[in-house]
């Protein structure tokens, strides 16, 4: 893990460098910054048109921070450490404290089992010929590694509570560097032969030095000289060497391991190995020796690589609060003796762990490009299990607070990715007030993909209470299905939508389209809108419109020449639609057999001279004749002047005809 470098570019097109590639950006929605080129106005120079003005288009570049989640195998990393973190918000803060520390192992085996599913991804075909992804993937392990080292000694540190820490301190270093005893291995399979390897001393010593005592005696009893004298002694040594367990008596301890490291230094000073150099310099290190020690620090890689080991053979019964001392002088001796080497990220982060800086290890871990995953579990971990509150008062720290805001962003960041959603979802329920906010601002913000993905995130807004997404959702929905044609999709989610607006819209479109081609679009959805339909007068005329055509449709004549009224005189219609509301009066006026009577004749009458006429005079006026004519078109007339000579006509037939049925006595 390197340190994090700032990366440099340029637009490059033809308006940016013509002011020397200088830009300005602004954010928009999506963690996205819309770049575009920018000439820097000084106080001493004016701000007016350049000499090129209008000659380059302005060309809008969409910048957005790529992540390690890009990668699909890491979605799984995500999806189950949400489940994690869901099973630890159910736990809350007075769970035992082994349940906190089973969830820190969750966490752990989550990011270790990623890990091992990034590695099979390297190997594949598919990846060997895309050299990027291949990059990406390796940046990618090199960061995940590092979480899970960072996480595993935070847990022995501050999660077990064991005064016993140098035991789990050596499987922790052995776990992270293996190299080693996978070395150890190939000399155990090698049996006798292996002392013969020129490696093989430097392999021991460094088993030494890493604490991997009962491997080291194993190969040992393996060489060729076994049986000699000095191997014998050897094996003696390392096998009285004392190892404390938990629980036995201290003093009684450190009486016993004191003995043994008198008499082991004693056989040293005898010569007891003198045959033997290698063996001797391999007994001087577990005698803790600083000459040897200091020449196994010189060849080691990292500063605390040998650090566990060389506690386990000086200070076996180190505390935790002893170990902030032990590492601060251990990392002062490794940079004394190794003054050209620099501390990366991960290195001095283990030594802000160890030395109980947890202010700068919570800051640093924040730096890490992991988009604060890390940073966020493991501060929820620590606000829920109570461990280190003391320190975070004493520090000044709110940790509610911090953990809020981790929380917050995290959420945020994922809620803003279009696959990651419904995982941030969790996240933000935790924010309370500002998750609800954030949740208002980043649902409709998701792009749908279906209806039934637009039904999930309605779901979701109707759990939280989110009206105004839900509404926005289906305005959405209501424009797309508009522009794929799915007239009857889009007034039905209009009306969902509840805006008035866009539902007036969608109801004159059809209602026009009605007027000029005699076809009524969607006629499945109208006939159900029933007592929703008051959302909107338009939508209210559609409905009864349609009920209207329906009626004639089916020859209920009666009923349909009282609704047909009823629309002429409910100051609702549309100015564009008189027209062909007044000519479905037509076949009814100039049925032979009245539908109309004299009373509803000279009432349609009245709304052809002071509705529609007065219409068309205002639109003549404005738009001339001939425009005036395409406005009023109906398919069922040619012109507007056309239409009144039919409406008047038949009105008038009607009207003689009703008449004289109404004023003519029935036959006695």
């Amino acid at each position: 893990m390197n340190d994090n470098t700032v990366s440099t570019f340029e637009l490059g097109d033809a308006l940016a460098t013509r002011f020397g590639n200088t830009l300005t950006g602004v954010f928009v929605p999506g963690s996205k910054i819309a770049l575009s080129a920018y000439r820097h106005v000084k106080w001493n120079s004016r701000d007016v048109p350049s000499e090129t003005a209008g000659q380059d288009p302005v060309l809008i570049y969409l910048a957005q921070e790529t992540t390690l989640f890009d990668e699909p195998v890491l979605r799984s990393l995500l999806a189950e450490s949400n489940i994690t973190f869901a099973t630890l918000q159910e736990l809350g803060q007075r769970a035992p404290r082994a349940e906190y520390l089973r969830i820190s192992h969750m966490y752990r085996s989550v990011v270790r089992a990623s890990l091992e599913r990034l590695e099979h991804a390297k190997k594949s075909p598919e990846v060997q010929m895309d050299e990027e992804r291949q990059q990406r993937i390796s940046e990618t392990v090199i960061v995940f590694y590092a979480a899970e080292c960072l996480w595993h000694l935070f847990e022995i540190l501050y999660m077990q509570q064991s005064q016993l820490i140098v035991p789990q301190l050596l499987d922790w270093a052995r776990f992270y560097a293996p190299q080693i005893e996978d070395r150890a291995t190939d000399f155990l399979l090698m049996a006798e032969e292996a002392s013969e390897n020129d490696d093989y001393w430097n392999v021991l010593k460094s088993l030494v030095m890493v604490g991997a005592l009962d491997v080291t005696r194993a190969i040992l009893r393996q060489n060729r000289k076994a049986s000699q004298p000095a191997f014998k002694a050897a094996e003696l040594i390392l096998a009285s060497m004392p190892v404390y367990k938990e629980g036995f008596p201290l003093k009684k301890f450190n009486s016993q391991w004191e003995h043994w490291h008198v008499d082991a230094e004693r056989k040293i000073r005898a010569n007891t190995f003198g045959s033997e150099p290698e063996l001797e310099q391999i007994l001087q290190l577990v005698t803790g020796s600083n000459e040897h020690w200091d020449a196994g620090i010189k060849e080691s890689n990292e500063w605390y690589e040998f650090l566990p080991g060389y506690l386990f053979y000086t200070k076996p019964t180190c505390k935790p609060f002893e170990l902030k001392i032990a590492a601060a002088n251990w990392l002062n001796r490794w940079t004394l003796l190794r003054p050209c080497s620099q501390l990366n990220n991960m290195a001095r982060m283990i030594s802000q762990l160890m030395e109980h800086d947890l202010r700068l290890f919570i800051y640093d871990t924040q730096r890490i490009n992991d988009t604060n995953w890390l940073t966020t579990h493991m501060i929820d971990l620590i606000y829920h299990s109570g461990e280190l509150k003391s320190y975070f008062e004493q520090n000044n720290i709110d940790l509610p607070a911090l953990r809020h805001s981790m929380i917050y962003e995290y959420g945020s960041y994922l809620m803003s990715t279009r696959s990651l959603w419904q995982l941030g979802i969790d996240y933000l329920d935790c924010c309370k007030q500002e998750g609800k906010a954030a949740m208002e601002l980043l649902l409709p913000r998701i792009s749908l993909r279906s209806d039934r993905h637009a039904l999930k995130l309605m779901s979701v807004a109707r759990k939280r209470g989110l009206i105004d997404v839900e509404q926005e959702i289906c305005k959405v929905l209501s424009r797309q299905s508009f522009d794929d044609e799915r007239y009857g999709n889009a007034l039905e989610w209009g009306i969902r939508s509840k805006d008035v607006l866009l539902v007036t819209g969608i109801a004159d479109f059809i209602l026009k389209n009605y007027s000029q081609t005699g076809n009524m679009l969607c006629p499945d959805v109208i006939v159900h809108i029933k007592s929703r339909m008051f959302i909107s007068p338009r939508l209210v005329f559609l409905s009864k419109y349609f009920e209207f055509y329906e009626l004639y449709r089916s020859r209920d004549f009666l009923a349909a020449v009282e609704l047909l009224v009823n629309l002429l005189n409910s100051k609702i219609t549309p100015d564009y639609f008189w027209p062909s509301l007044l000519i479905d009066t037509v076949p009814l006026l100039e049925s032979k057999d009245p539908k109309i009577f004299s009373n509803e004749t000279v009432a349609i009458l009245h709304h052809l001279e002071t509705e529609l006429v007065p219409i068309i005079e205002r639109n003549t006026d404005k738009l001339g004749n001939k425009n005036a004519e395409t406005v009023f078109k109906d398919y069922r007339a040619e012109n507007i002047d056309e239409i009144l000579n039919i409406l008047r006509l038949a009105c008038a037939r009607n009207l003689a005809r009703s008449l004289v049925i109404e004023n003519t006595s029935p036959e006695s």
